[in-house]
């Protein structure tokens, strides 16, 4: 039991609110490309650009997984926020998923 997302689905969401590490206060997502960057059973990372909820000021961002997106295994990821070609931040900490064979 215990699996987060099912593999081929193309309906899960994934809904992330973007918080300053020190302060832990919301990060005004305006202007941003917020990317989701996963591996499932460590294969070469792939990234996908998340979609920014309004108001950008709540820090609230999701991706809709296409059916291609899930394989079975162990999913890693983290988050990476940028708003020009020089200023990358990335999540401090990775966050682990589940994902199970479709019956």
């Amino acid at each position: 039991m215990g699996a987060d997302l099912v593999a081929g689905d193309r309906g899960s969401l994934l809904r992330v609110t973007c918080r300053d590490n020190a302060t832990k206060q919301v990060i005004d997502l305006a202007g941003k490309t917020v990317t989701l960057r996963y591996a499932i059973n460590e294969a070469a990372p792939v990234d996908k650009v998340m979609a920014v909820l309004e108001p950008a000021t709540n820090g609230k961002a999701t991706y809709q997984f296409a059916a291609a997106d899930l394989t079975p295994g162990a999913f890693t990821g983290e988050i990476l926020l940028q708003s020009g070609a020089a200023d990358q931040v990335t999540s401090v900490g990775l966050f682990y998923l589940t994902v199970r064979a479709a019956l």
